[in-house]
Order: C-alpha cells, then structure tokens, then sequence
C-alpha cells in the first residue's frame, strides 16, 4: 500500500512510517521541519518537507496516487487556539479541508484523521467517557477537530472516501519532546525539569487525572484503521485515569530520588479529568491498549535521558 503521512516526522508520524516501512508499505512523508525540534527520518520513505497546506501538495499527489493519508499534522497547541483561533481554524480545518479534497482528486480511497478525545469531550462527568456525537469542546482546538471530524462524514457520499476519525487520549513515549510546540505533556515537562536541574510544579493538588496511550500502541491503532473498512469515530484511551501526582511519583521511582516539588494553584480553564472509554476501539478494530503506563514511561525516561541530559 501506498501511503501518505503528515506529520510523519514528528513524534507520532516518525513511529507510524518506521512501522509501515518495516511491514512493506511505500511511505511518503509530509512534514514541514518549521519546529525547533528533532525530526526523525526513515530512510525508506520519501519525505516531502512542506507543509499539508502548501500549494505543491496537489501535484505530489496527482503523481504519487496514494491508497491511503494518515492526517497527523496539525496546529497543536490548545493555548495557541485560544490566542489566534483564526490561524488554529486556518490549519485544523480549512487546509485540512483542502488536503482532502487533494486526496480523492487522486483516486485515494481511504483518509483516517487522527484526533483529540481530550480536547473535544473536556471535563467530562461521565468517565471514562464513552464515545459521544454532542460533545461540546472548551477550545477554538478542540471545537476545530470536532469539526472536521463532521466535514469528514459528510465526504463519505461526495468523495467516495472511507474517512475514520480516532479521538485519542494523549499520546507519550521516547520522541516526544518538550519545546515551545505544544507537543509536550506533562511528562516531557517534568523530564525536561529534571534534566535542567529545576522544580516540578504541580498546578492544584495532584489529583487531576489523564488517559495515557503509549505511543507504540497509538500506532497500533493507526494500523488497525488502515487494515480495516471501519468508518466514522472511534475512541482510542486505555479508560484508566492517572493523576498527577502518580505521573510524579512514577517518574521520581524510575529516577532514583526525589526531585524538589512545589504546589500551585490550579489553572483557570484547565481540564481537571479527562478518561476515555476504549470500547469503540475494541469493537470496531479490535484495538486495545498493551503497554502498561509504568513500562511506557520507563522507556520514555530512558529516551529522554539519552537525547537530553543526564540525571541530576
């Protein structure tokens, strides 16, 4: 199969080609290289470094004629959307848009949009929360992929695409990097603190929680959609809520000692909990999580210690 990845040399896409390279597939990357971040390349895959909404894309498409596009790129900052919702529309919906409309102009058959179960259902009561039509997202992002999520169903009839939404919960493991991206979760964040010698900031009292995919198994899901017909969306989360203060604790005990933490108060506008119900994955592409949080962030720990710095 053919296949186009944007975003895919970054810390989910680079994942995703490495593992479509070794099972065979022809790969082409769209990544634009504009963050100040590593990249990370394949030798194997063919990397256009542009960006999806760069107007050459149409003719790379009309003469690679994929099977299929993997829609990882993204305006990915939650804060950025709420200073300039405009540029966050400009990316996450119109160019996107655009991408699609390229895509079935070429004969593509098959598009899955890799989406945010966090930032569309928000501070949900019902957890883990199951997958939902009438969500209502809190950020210009969220509401964003929300969107699109919809343009998609609607291009099922008028393209003849068979487009899958996966709404993710957040994503971690070696790659991830903490740069002024957006990219990075409060892991990288307090890795990164670790590697600078800082303090770790806790923001209310430890107790908000997160849904955590390995990114390995993230890419799993990925695949399952790319071998399957299923369309529509799915929710790809563990349903397993770890707080805060365990994402510290965890990262202190793989360490070795206690690094100097400081409470303050939580954050206005903050998700407090966020859990996402994996059935929808199950069901649909038999997908389901395999990487317990504790042996991702062992592998997380070692990569960042190696890229970044050693331990203090």
């Amino acid at each position: 199969m053919k296949i186009v990845v944007t975003g895919g040399a970054g810390f989910i896409g680079s994942h995703l080609v490495d593992e479509l390279v070794r099972t065979g597939n022809e790969v082409l990357v769209i990544d634009h290289y504009q963050r100040e971040k590593l990249r990370f390349e394949n030798p194997s895959a063919t990397i256009h470094k542009i960006s999806f909404g760069h107007e050459s894309l149409e003719q790379i498409f009309a003469a690679e004629r994929p099977d299929a596009v993997v829609h990882l790129a993204a305006q990915i900052s939650v804060t950025a959307s709420i200073v300039d919702p405009l540029y966050d529309a400009q990316r996450n919906i119109l160019e996107s848009l655009r991408l699609v409309q390229i895509a079935a102009k070429a004969g593509c058959h098959r598009f899955i949009f890799v989406s945010s179960g966090g930032a569309i259902y928000g501070d949900h009561p019902v957890r883990p929360t199951p997958l939902l039509d009438d969500a209502y997202p809190l950020s210009p992002y969220g509401v964003a992929k929300f969107s699109f999520e919809h343009y998609l169903e609607g291009f099922k009839e008028q393209y003849g695409l068979k487009p899958i939404s996966l709404r993710f919960a957040n994503v971690f493991g070696p790659r991830q990097q903490l740069k002024s991206t957006g990219e990075g979760n409060v892991m990288a964040v307090y890795l990164a603190r670790i590697i600078q010698g800082e303090p770790v900031v806790i923001f209310g009292d430890g107790s908000a929680t997160r849904d955590y995919v390995y990114v390995r198994d993230a890419v799993s899901a990925i695949i399952a959609a790319l071998a399957s017909d299923v369309t529509g969306i799915v929710n790809i989360g563990t349903g397993i809520g770890i707080s805060v203060q365990e994402v510290y604790d965890t990262i202190m005990d793989i360490h070795g000692d206690r690094h100097p933490l400081i409470y303050e108060p939580f954050r206005k506008g903050e998700v407090f909990h966020s859990v996402i119900d994996p059935a929808t994955g199950r069901e649909s592409l038999g997908w389901e999580a395999k990487v317990s949080f504790r042996e991702g962030m062992e592998k997380m720990y070692a990569w960042f210690m190696e890229h970044f710095g050693k331990r203090n």
